[in-house]
């Protein structure tokens, strides 16, 4: 297949920004529909184009013209880098541009992961298909904060040093990223490192706003396209991934810096995609793909939620999870958040993310756990996961954590899935309240999404605590601004677990009869 290739275009914005752009299009210079990529990383890397997305290449041979675009103030382009604030304006213009040019038969769609993703829910209205790769539509939601009202404040500061930290080391400015990370997550207040603030003064609009306010409610989109949404079962994305899909999905075994996607076939996935929405070429396969840990198989499904999902309800006890409410009691533990429980695993972008033994974790007094019987039959987990909790305390404001656990016959705790909820949010993430000390509340806590076959000689395992530190920021348990709260502003907090018949606190699981 040849092509044409021109490197460099500035396409100029509304306001009079050029965005550098790379162009390649069949070298017949035919109309083609155009996929376009608009990236804050650098649009001459072509390396970075596979991984995770779609082959350009193979894009290219299917007769496709692809477009790579630098973000405004990133790499080539023009502008001060402002993530999110102006993508929707510039992907306008940019697409604008786009059908005005010859080569182009005024089919549009969208690729791309991460940042890149959420760049294209930005763009929905104006192009005919997206397929947002570990991407979100609510920046609130992922990556900043999160569905509990937390910091996700291991995925902001990495992000921030390993990827915008980019021109400033070039220049000298940030030289040893990893001590940079080591100090930040370190820092109380959170929101006081002097090397971010000076680099990335738009990082203080991001600490200012901790609740789900209207600066994040401006700049979540509210049109849909025809989506393609890949996921993975360990990316930071993949609660909205799984929300904001709407016409195909596909979720592996993944963290957000998976290296192997072959076994997921994604190139093929969106150019049948692309084939279907941008091309008229009906697309036959299933809507829903999903790889099924335990057994470690790909499946497809025909809908999400899966359609014969059903509820079981696991109740916690003394230390159990059982089928139905025992008798009455409590466990009380303290959080101390200068010595929160460390994140193992789990969904972040560090790069022992994904599957860990939580057995250290749960060593600590500060975590408790509550264990099912060992499963005689394999039992399916597939879906959304929810914990309900009866809870006091003797703060004001506190967090609560949950984690699903896969315990093995040797022991081994595989965590599957995890959430939180900062008390102040429990009834609204933009509008907090502060808890009354001693007062018994029942919380309900989203734990995210997996896919796990629990094999038999396995338990079920739930773990509790209030803090997983760095994947979230600490909560001081004041009742105050968090990101202000410096190392004598913090409170202990002794946080109560109730259940019995009158409290019932609850593991709700999708399970999947008959689990195949």
């Amino acid at each position: 297949m040849r092509y044409l290739v021109d490197t460099d275009v500035p396409i100029v914005t509304r306001d009079g920004v050029a965005l550098a752009t790379n162009i390649w299009r069949p070298a017949d210079e035919r109309p083609a529909p155009v996929l376009l990529l608009r990236t804050p990383y650098g649009k001459d890397d072509i390396a970075s184009y596979g991984g995770n997305r779609p082959n350009l290449f193979a894009l290219l041979a299917a007769g496709y013209a692809v477009v790579i675009q630098c973000c405004r103030g990133t790499a080539r382009s023009e502008g001060v880098h402002v993530p999110h604030e102006t993508e929707a304006a510039d992907s306008a213009d940019t697409v604008a541009w786009l059908r005005e040019q010859p080569w182009c038969d005024g089919n549009i769609g969208g690729f791309g992961a991460s940042y890149q993703g959420a760049v294209q829910w930005q763009s929905a209205e104006l192009v005919q298909a997206i397929a947002p790769t570990f991407g979100t539509a609510d920046f609130y939601l992922a990556p900043w904060y999160s569905p509990g009202g937390a910091m996700s404040l291991h995925t902001v500061l990495t992000w921030i040093t390993a990827n915008a930290a980019g021109e400033a080391m070039k220049a000298g400015a940030v030289q040893d990223l990893p001590e940079i990370m080591r100090q930040q997550f370190d820092t109380l207040p959170s929101r006081d490192h002097p090397v971010l603030a000076k680099h990335f003064p738009w990082l203080a609009t991001v600490f200012a706003h901790p609740d789900h306010d209207g600066y994040w409610q401006r700049l979540a989109p509210t049109a849909k396209a025809p989506a393609l949404s890949v996921g993975g079962w360990y990316d930071v994305f993949v609660n909205e991934t799984v929300r904001t899909h709407n016409e195909r999905l596909i979720i592996g075994p993944w963290t957000h810096l998976s290296p192997d996607y072959r076994s997921a076939n994604l190139t093929d996935a969106h150019l049948r995609f692309f084939d279907q929405w941008l091309r008229g070429k009906p697309d036959d396969s299933a809507p829903v793909r999903i790889f099924v840990m335990g057994i470690d198989q790909w499946r497809d499904e025909p809908s999400w939620p899966l359609p014969d999902t059903r509820r079981m309800d696991y109740f916690l006890g003394e230390g159990t999870l059982s089928g139905q409410p025992l008798s009455s009691g409590s466990l009380t533990y303290r959080y101390d958040p200068l010595d929160p429980v460390p994140t193992i695993g789990g969904n972040t972008l560090a790069a022992d993310a994904g599957p860990r033994d939580q057995r250290p974790v749960e060593a600590r007094a500060d975590v408790l756990c509550f264990t099912g019987p060992a499963l005689a039959d394999p039992l399916e987990v597939t879906g959304h996961v929810s914990l309900t909790l009866f809870v006091s305390s003797d703060a004001v404001d506190t967090d609560f954590m949950g984690k699903l656990v896969d315990v093995h016959p040797d022991g081994t705790a595989i965590n599957l899935c995890e959430g939180m909820l900062r008390a102040r949010y429990r009834n609204s993430l933009s509008a907090p309240e502060l808890m009354t000390p001693g007062r018994v509340y029942e919380l309900t806590l989203d734990l995210s999404v997996t896919s796990n076959v629990f094999l038999p000689g396995h338990r079920i395992r739930l773990e509790v605590a209030s803090s997983n530190f760095p994947r979230y920021d600490r909560n001081p348990n004041t009742g105050g601004v968090v990101a202000a709260a410096g190392p004598k502003d913090v409170v202990v907090a002794e946080n109560t677990v109730h259940f019995g018949p009158g409290r019932p606190s609850r593991l709700s699981l999708p399970v999947i009869p008959n689990a195949r």
